[in-house]
């Protein structure tokens, strides 16, 4: 599925087409994603690079990292992991103990990494590490470099044996496999982070109306009591609400992200475009949750079976809410953006 969509030129169109991508806005992979998602989880989803495909940070790659990583990695030939989180650095990544140390040339990286998305399947691994002088940096390590290893699965609600833990001990690694240069802010892994904030408005307003014109559907078929239960008060306001605050997170998305398009947004991003990103994960990451839960209590019994497919939906809701930063983190960055927080 990754190949068909790099085929399409789908897979991964947001990237540059210095790159092999076609330059596309944040705006307008919105609406590709969404209508991906219209249509659940069928597989079609498949068809979009998620965090084991190319990501704004690429565009940092040197020549030799195109050619070895980038290259195969657009083709869909090969995938990768982004590697950051840490059992004692999680939302507080400054924290992390990943260390990236010069050796007669090249870097060799040291550290442990866990809850790593893709960590069992990648080819190379992006990993996020503070060199000597205390900058961050992304590295690029090949699976077979000698010292790295992959821990065991770290099954999630999702239960998908995705996720997993990587170790690197001594990995030597050539002094141009980096994406960009380290620097003292965190710029380069904000990157990342903040496409992935940015990919939450398709995703989740796409599942969010699937699960509605489910829910719709169903409460307009099924009857109790002598009628169909979409006409009982208690079922209707609950579907109409969700439909309602689901239109309003997507024109707030269709806003926000004119609002990146028109600025840089992955460069130095200031408090407002920070405060943007935050915006739309927090405002569909929680429009989903509300969808799919009320989808799953209109069907009642039958949306707690796994074949209906409604609690799969809602169990990634529920687990959108930490990864990329958790929601906790968005909302303080909203606030520190209209300047009540410091820091």
């Amino acid at each position: 599925m990754h190949r068909l969509g790099a085929d399409a030129g789908l897979y991964a169109p947001n990237i540059s087409k210095r790159l092999g991508g076609r330059g596309t806005s944040l705006r307008a992979s919105m609406y590709l994603q969404e209508e991906v998602f219209l249509r659940g989880f069928r597989g079609q989803q498949w068809i979009l690079a998620w965090t084991d495909g190319p990501n704004p940070m690429i565009e940092e790659a040197t020549d030799r990292a195109v050619e070895e990583f980038v290259e195969p990695l657009m083709s869909a030939e090969i995938t990768t992991a982004f590697a950051q989180t840490e059992p004692e650095a999680g939302s507080d990544a400054t924290s992390m103990q990943t260390t990236a140390r010069r050796a007669n040339g090249d870097w060799v990286i040291t550290g442990h990494k866990h809850l790593i998305t893709n960590a069992p399947f990648a080819e190379v691994v992006q990993v996020v590490a503070r060199t000597e002088d205390g900058r961050f940096g992304v590295f690029l390590v090949p699976e077979g470099t000698p010292g790295f290893s992959r821990g065991p699965i770290q099954q999630t609600m999702l239960d998908d044996g995705q996720t997993g833990s990587l170790t690197f001990e001594e990995c030597r690694i050539p002094h141009d496999m980096g994406l960009g240069e380290p620097r003292k802010d965190f710029s380069v892994p904000m990157r990342w982070i903040n496409w992935t904030k940015a990919r939450r408005a398709g995703m989740c307003v796409g599942l969010s109306r699937y699960c509605l014109d489910r829910a719709l559907e169903y409460a307009k078929e099924r009857e109790a009591f002598g009628r169909p239960i979409g006409s009982f008060e208690q079922v209707a306001l609950q579907i109409s609400e969700a439909y309602r605050k689901t239109w309003a997170a997507r024109a707030a998305c269709d806003r926000l992200l004119e609002e990146l398009d028109a600025s840089d947004p992955y460069e130095n991003p200031d408090a407002a475009t920070r405060a943007d990103f935050a915006s739309i994960k927090l405002i569909t990451e929680e429009c989903l949750l509300e969808a799919s839960d009320v989808a799953i209590q209109v069907f009642g019994g039958l949306g707690l079976l796994k074949s209906t497919g409604l609690e799969h939906i809602f169990r990634v809701a529920r687990n959108l809410r930490i990864p990329g930063g958790t929601a906790e983190i968005q909302r303080r960055e909203i606030a520190r953006s209209l300047g009540l927080l410091k820091g």
